[in-house]
This record gives C-alpha cells, sequence and structure tokens, in this order.
C-alpha cells in the first residue's frame, strides 16, 4: 500500500545506483535524485530541508546523521523521514532487493508515525524506527 505520491529522495550517494534506480521504477515510485537538485559535495544540512519542506522520504546509507548535532537538528526542524541502511557494506544488488522488501514497512511506518523519525533499513528488508521526535 503506497501513500499518494509519496516520493522517494535518494541522497547524492545513491541517486546514480543503476539497481535502486530499477527497482523503484519497476514499483513506479516516484524518485528524486539529489544530484537533479544539488551539486556534489553539498552539506547535509543544505539539502535537508529541501526533502523535508517537500515531504519527501529520504534514503541513504549515512545513518551517522543521527550523531551529527547539526545535521539531526535538520531532520528534526524539517519533519524529515529518514530510513539508512543498517549495513554500509551492501552491494547495490543488496541495497535493491532490501529497499523492495522494505518498501510495505517503510510505507507502513510514514502512515503511522507523523514525521521527523529515523529508521533503519536491513540487509534483509526488515525496517525498525530509531528515533521518533515530538515538536513542541
Amino acid at each position: 500500500m503506497q501513500p499518494d505520491r509519496l516520493a522517494i529522495y535518494l541522497d547524492e550517494n545513491h541517486c546514480n545506483n543503476k539497481r535502486i534506480l530499477a527497482v523503484l521504477e519497476k514499483l513506479e515510485i516516484q524518485v528524486e535524485r539529489h544530484l537533479d537538485h544539488f551539486a556534489r559535495g553539498t552539506s547535509d544540512e543544505d539539502w535537508l530541508p529541501f526533502v523535508g519542506k517537500n515531504g519527501w522520504i529520504l534514503l541513504t546509507s549515512d545513518g551517522r546523521i543521527r550523531y551529527r548535532s547539526n545535521e539531526k537538528q535538520a531532520v528534526v526542524e524539517n519533519n524529515v523521514r529518514m530510513f539508512y541502511f543498517s549495513n554500509n557494506n551492501m552491494s547495490g544488488e543488496q541495497m535493491a532487493t532490501a529497499i523492495e522488501e522494505a518498501l510495505p514497512e517503510i510505507y507502513k511506518l510514514c502512515a503511522k508515525h507523523a514525521p521527523p523519525f529515523i529508521a533503519a533499513i536491513t540487509r534483509t528488508g526488515e525496517v525498525y524506527l530509531r528515533e521518533k521526535f515530538v515538536l513542541l
């Protein structure tokens, strides 16, 4: 069950991953590619607000965003729905398989929890909510 018009934003590291792009195209998922909007090397705190303001789902391998205060603050302040691959040693094929398996759970999580939040995707496509933020 896909929420209406919910797009996935692929960060700089994944926006040219042919395997992930092929899976998302096959499933008719709207994709926003980092390099279509920003130059290489644009800092995370510069593009994270753009993702949040557009209501897109962020897909990244950079789980360290959770620990960098300025980037985490950008996730929180801009209502980002962030999903990251919990294992950085996955091939493009493994990431594509994991995202295909994870999509139903990603959509369930997005339907159940308002942003901002951070969730992990495992190698087998399981999805775990890591941090949920309550805005005051």
